[in-house]
């Protein structure tokens, strides 16, 4: 796809990732008023969020071959209407079980949402600016979370926590809809078709699987990706055992998100213009989130929302700098452009997939270790040494 800029569409895919963050975030912002209801503790919430992470990571692949196959836009726009309608049905659960299942099917749909949706809203940026695009994507998704967090709160203790998922959910299928009127059927559907772009091939499909460079990103991107989801997860539960007040609890948690928002965009520019070395920054990134998850362990407030604004901040430009680095590796065999299979897309995917199964047994280690380990002392200092090791050693194969 070319570099045509459509303001509209970029807006429609911003709005669109910014409610698939409200549906990230929300469950684990109220998630202590479920397992009020269910009569659960810390477990539950680390089962939920596996099983989220599973869903999100294991259609990673599938949704980058759709994406070729089909089209960057049918991928985002099924992928955004599959998980807002499990978000909403998940506010009828009347099982813990059920809630574990419905969440694993909102990760599969945010799956086939992501990676199109990055390269689409690139595709859509002007020549000079894709990583400032893909940041901007990855500001509305800490937005979400920010609103899924602060808001959510509010609304679930106000109206329940039932109904705030409902509400999640059905505002999910309205950017879906949005999608589908805004986004222009012909510009992304016609690079699909047999007569401009060859169909993508098993052969192909394995190349990008085997590339050495893509699963070396998406390696390093796994100890972003651990730092942060377990972040964003326990800290709202990790706050409440440290006897914080509800409404710091959610300020608390809800600025790591903020801080992506300005990191997001202003690394992807930085990136765009200046810095194209995609080591060096995740080295910085990594290292720098290593040592702010660690800090948490002091269990010092200052020192804790410090470290949460420093995670944010980093994982933000770690996040922009992966995506915008996997959309232009190259693979043998293969075009980035041209008349060949579209497989901008499935490098995106793979690349975050790794991330994501990398971690899906994260939060259920996590919380035996809270519960058997040591505490959330230990817990915070073995995420921070996981973190640094899976992003220090594949960096080694990654280019600039």
């Amino acid at each position: 796809m070319g570099n045509d800029y459509n303001l509209a569409a970029s807006a429609s895919l911003v709005i669109a990732r910014t409610f698939y963050g409200v549906n990230w975030f929300n469950v684990a912002a109220i998630f202590p008023l479920i397992a009020l209801e269910f009569g659960q503790d810390v477990a539950l919430l680390g089962s939920i969020s596996a099983a989220f992470l599973i869903g999100v990571g294991a259609f990673q692949v599938p949704s980058g071959i759709f994406a070729a196959r089909y089209s960057p836009r049918t991928s985002a726009i099924v992928g955004i209407a599959i998980s807002s309608a499990a978000a909403l049905v998940s506010g009828l659960a009347f099982e813990a079980s059920q809630l574990i299942w419905l969440r694993f099917i909102v990760g599969s749909g945010m799956a086939f949402f992501f990676s199109s949706g990055v390269v689409l809203i690139a595709s859509y940026a002007s020549r000079s600016s894709p990583g400032l695009s893909i940041g901007l994507m990855n500001a509305a998704h800490s937005v979400g979370g920010v609103i899924g967090i602060l808001g959510w709160i509010v609304i679930a203790i106000a109206i329940g926590w039932r109904q705030s998922l409902i509400l999640g959910g059905a505002i999910g299928l309205a950017t879906a809809l949005l999608m589908v009127l805004i986004i222009p059927r012909t510009r992304t559907e016609s690079a699909s078709s047999p007569s401009d772009r060859k169909p993508l091939t098993g052969s192909d499909v394995y190349k990008v699987l085997t590339s050495r460079p893509i699963i070396a990103l998406g390696l390093a991107l796994t100890g972003i990706q651990a730092a942060w989801a377990l972040t964003l997860t326990f800290i709202v539960v990790y706050l409440q055992e440290l006897a914080a007040s509800f409404e710091i609890i959610g300020i608390i948690a809800s600025v790591a998100l903020i801080s992506a928002i300005v990191s997001a965009p202003l690394m992807g520019r930085i990136y765009d213009r200046m810095l194209k070395d995609a080591r060096k920054v995740l080295l910085i990134c990594g290292a720098a989130i290593s040592l702010a998850t660690a800090s948490i362990s002091t269990a010092t407030l200052p020192v804790i929302v410090a470290a949460v604004i420093a995670i944010g901040f980093f994982a933000g430009g770690a996040f922009t700098v992966a995506y915008a680095k996997a959309r232009r590796t190259p693979v043998k065999g293969l075009q980035l452009d041209g008349n060949g299979p579209n497989i901008g897309a499935l490098n995106v995917a793979w690349v975050n997939g790794l991330s994501l199964l990398g971690v899906l047994w994260m939060p259920v280690a996590f919380s035996y270790a809270v519960q058997y380990g040591g505490g959330y002392n230990a817990a915070w200092i073995i995420a921070a040494v996981i973190t640094a090791l899976f992003v220090a050693v594949p960096l080694l194969k990654v280019e600039k």
